[in-house]
């Protein structure tokens, strides 16, 4: 029996890559009987279904985000995490460590003293009260905690490349995010960002797999705010939005089909009943008649 493969489709322009089946091996489709120069053919997400509408059957280093099976230790897909969001930390980078999100290194000057990832790097060691190190508080003889280095330590004063005295720390206003033009003046955190002071202004740049969409940061594959123009994909018929690489897309829901190629009337074709498009698109019914996705017989099919 041919089993029928899940169709994608996706939004380029105006043109939408043809809702293939696997009947005919037309293009886009993949058949491990028909694979160029004899080469056998490596199962896809789509092999891996139990059939078009079944669930997706990953490995145990594997779970499924957004239709296909990627691995557990990839933080870009939030380790283990059911939500499928990419892990971000704070003031850092980001792995994984038995399926979960941990952190892998802490931004110069920053250091996660509470080993817990989900403050990231939390400590910011140019204070007087975490000078260089965690715990290391400047004591009455070098009150100041001032830049050394790559680091920091506690000084009588404060050096010409971090003039400005505020309460015991040695800051330069023009890049420090706690006092970022003036004593106090500490630049607000962004959620999925690295923030920084520049020339006096408080700036942010969004962690990889996000991007920025009015004052905050979103996940690269969110279809409500896709690509740098922020764009809110469209919901064709029977069909879920998607956002892949930057421009809208849409994938069909279980048991439907987008057979004439068109967007406009989105995943038009259901299997389980359209005679023209049984199980998969373009498999006709001689009968004209189609149930649970399969062709009827002439004389089994109802008046």
């Amino acid at each position: 029996m041919i089993r029928a493969l899940l169709v994608r489709c996706l939004v380029v322009a105006a043109v939408v890559a043809g809702c293939n089946t696997i009947l005919d091996n037309r293009p886009g489709t993949l058949d491990p009987k028909k694979t160029t120069g004899g080469a056998t053919a490596q199962p896809s997400d789509d092999d891996r279904r139990d059939g078009a509408a079944g669930a997706l059957t990953c490995a145990p280093s594997e779970h499924e985000c957004h239709g296909r099976c990627v691995a557990v230790s990839d933080p870009t897909y939030g380790c283990g995490a059911p939500s499928c969001e990419p892990c971000t930390v704070r003031h850092g980078t980001a792995t994984c460590e038995a399926s979960r999100c941990a952190v892998q290194a802490c931004d110069q000057g920053y250091a996660d003293c509470n080993q817990d990832p989900t403050d990231g790097c939390e400590v910011d060691l140019s204070k007087a009260t975490s000078c260089g190190s965690c715990n290391m508080t400047c004591p009455a003889a070098t009150p100041v905690c001032a830049p050394a280095d790559t680091s920091f330590q506690c000084a009588t004063g404060c050096p010409a490349d971090a003039p400005l005295r505020c309460g015991n720390d040695c800051v330069s206003p023009v890049t420090s995010t706690s006092h970022c033009g003036d004593c106090n003046a500490k630049c607000a955190d962004v959620e999925h960002a690295d923030v920084a002071c520049a020339a006096s202004k408080c700036t942010f740049t969004c962690k990889a797999s996000y991007h920025a969409c009015g004052g905050k940061c979103v996940v690269d594959t969110d279809p409500t705010a896709c690509g740098p123009s922020c764009t809110e994909c469209p919901i064709p018929t029977n069909a879920v939005a998607l956002c892949k690489g930057n421009a809208c897309a849409f994938e069909c829901k279980a048991g439907f089909g987008n057979c004439n190629d068109k967007v406009s009337d989105g995943c038009e074709a259901s299997f389980a009943t359209d005679p023209s498009n049984c199980g998969a698109c373009g498999k006709a019914c001689d009968s004209g008649t189609c149930k649970a996705g399969e062709c009827l017989q002439a004389a089994d099919a109802e008046p």
